[in-house]
């Protein structure tokens, strides 16, 4: 996990959003190779081993899967990825493309339950989870895969800041709200318009006495 991408997630529980706080047991150069992110609301702490942040231990990972470099070059293409400040969600499948893709763009990926057996390192960080841990508005892109749950896909758009573009296979729907771009037999690129970000996460409010 890229240590300055640990500034973007956030506890899965409902509750205040809040940043999370490491705790590096191996580093190698910027990367958390081993530690724990712990949550100073909740008190819940999550692992990080071999560069893996678990933010669930029975989430299914689809079965490892080769890289394909025109799915790869199409996705960088649709994703506009030009920026090595942008971050970039590939959820499911779309994380086997990550090492092709990291010769074409300069962004940081962040993958979300990639297929087993892709690995963290060189500006790739993974994340497992039911859901995005991501901070709202957070994130320049998202490759969103088809096996997302409701869950999942609303975590995943709330993540994209304004101009976001996301990508999706035909049989996923594009989030209302958002504009179409283009698409082939295969996918669609849709962006978020201009100023509008996620819906914030629910905040919890303290009762005063006596009610």
């Amino acid at each position: 996990m890229f240590l300055p991408l640990v500034d973007i997630l956030r506890c899965v529980r409902p509750h205040a959003d809040t940043w999370l706080v490491a705790s590096i047991t191996r580093a190698e150069a910027r990367d958390v190779i081993e530690g724990t992110l712990g949550c100073p609301v909740c008190m819940a702490e999550y692992p990080i081993r071999d560069g893996i942040v678990y933010f669930g231990e029975s989430i299914e990972r689809a079965t490892a899967s080769h890289p394909d470099e025109a799915e790869a070059l199409r996705l960088a293409a649709a994703l506009d990825l030009t920026d090595p400040r942008m971050v970039a969600v590939l959820h499911g499948e779309w994380g086997a493309q990550a090492q092709i893709l990291r010769g074409l763009t300069p962004a940081q990926l962040l993958l979300v339950n990639p297929p087993t057996g892709v690995t963290s390192g060189d500006a790739v960080s993974i994340v497992v989870s039911e859901s995005a841990p991501l901070a709202y508005g957070s994130v320049n892109a998202v490759a969103i895969g088809s096996d997302a749950s409701d869950a999942m896909r609303r975590s995943l758009e709330t993540s994209l800041r304004g101009d976001g573009r996301m990508f999706g296979r035909l049989d996923s729907l594009i989030p209302a709200g958002f504009n179409e771009l283009a698409r082939d037999d295969q996918a669609w690129v849709a962006e978020r318009p201009r100023g509008e970000v996620g819906t914030p996460p629910i905040r919890l409010t303290r009762k005063s006495e006596g009610h």
